[in-house]
């Protein structure tokens, strides 16, 4: 990827045909992967959003979120290895947080290991505060920042 080159990036919903890449994204980025069924089944959830964005046909990105009354648990977010560190995170957030207003949510919240700096700062660059700590949460031995945006509307 070159780093002086504007992605243009367009994103989906979840569909069955990109859930191997969405799965393979996700277990190289996330700590505990969801499985694929569980991805599946975002596809058919009534307050799921879940969204992959793709550029020239190759799925760089994803993330999911339940909406609970006016707010947005997110489930995960991923990044492709090799799409790092070019903008594609950035503008994942844009659309996630697009998504959500659409939606009528005014809060997002979600869970980062408290290790994943350039996942903190990215979110803190979207407005995202540390609102708590779930102990051991990552495989019983890393902890979580539980973060929290507020009033998106």
């Amino acid at each position: 990827m070159d780093s002086n080159k504007t992605i243009e990036i367009r994103f989906y919903d979840f569909k069955n045909e990109y859930i191997d890449e969405i799965y393979k994204i996700e277990k190289e980025s996330i700590d505990v992967a969801w499985s694929k069924d569980q991805l599946k089944e975002l596809i058919s959830l009534s307050n799921a959003v879940a969204r992959v964005g793709i550029v020239d046909g190759e799925v760089v990105c994803s993330y999911s979120f339940n909406v609970i009354l006016d707010e947005g648990d997110i489930n995960n977010l991923s990044v492709k290895k090799s799409w790092r560190g070019n903008g594609v995170g950035n503008l994942l957030m844009e659309d996630m947080i697009k998504c959500a207003k659409d939606r009528n949510v005014d809060a997002l919240t979600l869970e980062v290991n408290e290790n994943n700096k350039v996942a903190i700062n990215l979110y803190k660059e979207y407005g995202f505060s540390i609102e708590g700590i779930r102990p051991n949460f990552y495989n019983g031995k890393e902890n979580a920042l539980v973060m929290w945006r507020r009033n998106l509307k």
